[in-house]
């Protein structure tokens, strides 16, 4: 045996005169067997997550459209043109459009890229900042996910909804991650 080891099993006789190493390292070994499963569980909750905001993501880039028409059918509206008394609304619908913001524009500007277009994601992601700014603002030294998912989830955001905030704002380096499930504002 390495001289290590000896003294180890020394030490350990001498505190516990039924040690033996035989049964010590069995347990060792199932414990670190047991982290390096949580860890695995782990890994693999993140990369489904990842998976499916790039299935959302591959989606948004080619949604369905619904307005189209099959091959060999024809919209009784097609075979008619906007008559002329009604062209001028038209042209004044888009004028307004072209004016007023949509209200959800609000919240999507609350995200700091111009890649998405989903205001709860906004929101969720806004809210979850301000608790972690605020947290570690007053003294902690980080904010769990506790912390993060309570407030959320007690305004009734889904959980999912607050996992998909909690990633967006690691993606983006708004919070960093500084221990497991502990996290900190970006400077």
């Amino acid at each position: 045996m390495p001289l290590a080891v000896k003294r180890l099993v020394d030490v350990m006789i001498g505190i516990d005169s039924n040690f033996n190493i035989e049964d010590w390292l069995i347990k060792k070994a199932n414990e670190d067997i047991a982290l390096i499963e949580m860890d695995i569980d782990r890994e693999k909750l993140q990369l489904e997550q990842r998976i499916h905001r790039l299935t959302s993501l591959a989606n948004r880039l080619a949604p369905e459209d619904i307005r189209e028409i099959p091959q060999g059918q024809t919209n009784l509206f097609d075979c008619f043109d906007i008559p002329l008394s009604l062209k001028h609304l038209t042209n004044r619908i888009e004028e307004i459009v072209d004016i007023e913001p949509h209200p959800a524009g609000t919240f999507i500007n609350l995200l700091p890229d111009d890649n998405c277009d989903d205001p709860l994601l906004a929101v969720t992601a806004q809210m979850m900042l301000i608790i972690v700014q605020e947290k570690v603002g007053s003294g902690a030294s980080w904010a769990d996910l506790d912390d993060l998912f309570s407030p959320l989830l007690g305004n009734g955001i889904a959980p999912e909804e607050c996992e998909e905030a909690l990633d967006h704002l690691l993606m983006t380096g708004q919070i960093h991650e500084v221990d497991d499930n502990c996290f900190v504002p970006d400077e």
